[in-house]
């Protein structure tokens, strides 16, 4: 069997930075995510379905199936799909989960592109992931970076769990 492709990551639960800070940071794409995750089929991967706005107001569609393995670190499959394909796993949307809505900000740092998710339901905080190529990779963030808690290891600030509240966790 071939080896299945890993995203290893942190996650840091932030202060949400002003949006014309954001917008004004070189090399800073922003794009508007609608992900909306799917029943599972048994597998012990969860599901999703990504609706994301791409350069030019396109849209780009992605399926993604995804398992956890430890603090961190995922199995993560994911493919662009037609609209068609999206619509039609869309009619497969776990009735207990909310879409979620964000903003996600690429910002390239030291080597690493840094991931910075606005929540529509957070006026006051939000999420920042950095890909890893191990879990203890040392991490630097931006000085403008107010960190409240390294989430990486707590499942209630993941996006499936996120899903099902559309809250933040007390940290």
């Amino acid at each position: 069997m071939s080896e299945m492709p890993l995203e290893i990551e942190r996650k840091y639960l932030i202060r949400r930075p002003d949006p014309a800070f954001l917008a004004d940071l070189p090399d800073c794409r922003v794009s508007r995510i609608v992900q909306t995750y799917l029943l599972p089929e048994g597998d012990g991967f969860g599901r999703r379905v990504r609706q994301r706005s791409v350069d030019g107001g396109a849209w780009e569609y992605t399926y993604t199936r995804k398992k956890r393995l430890g603090a961190g670190t995922h199995i993560e499959l994911e493919d662009v799909i037609p609209l068609e394909t999206y619509a039609a796993l869309l009619e497969e949307a776990d009735p207990e989960m909310h879409p979620i809505e964000k903003y996600r900000c690429c910002i390239p740092h030291a080597g690493f592109l840094l991931e910075l998710d606005v929540y529509a339901f957070d006026s006051a905080q939000a999420t920042l992931e950095i890909e890893l190529p191990s879990i203890d990779t040392p991490v630097t963030l931006p000085d403008w970076v107010e960190v409240i808690a390294d989430v990486t290891e707590r499942r209630g600030f993941s996006n499936f769990a996120l899903a099902k509240t559309l809250r933040f966790p007390k940290v």
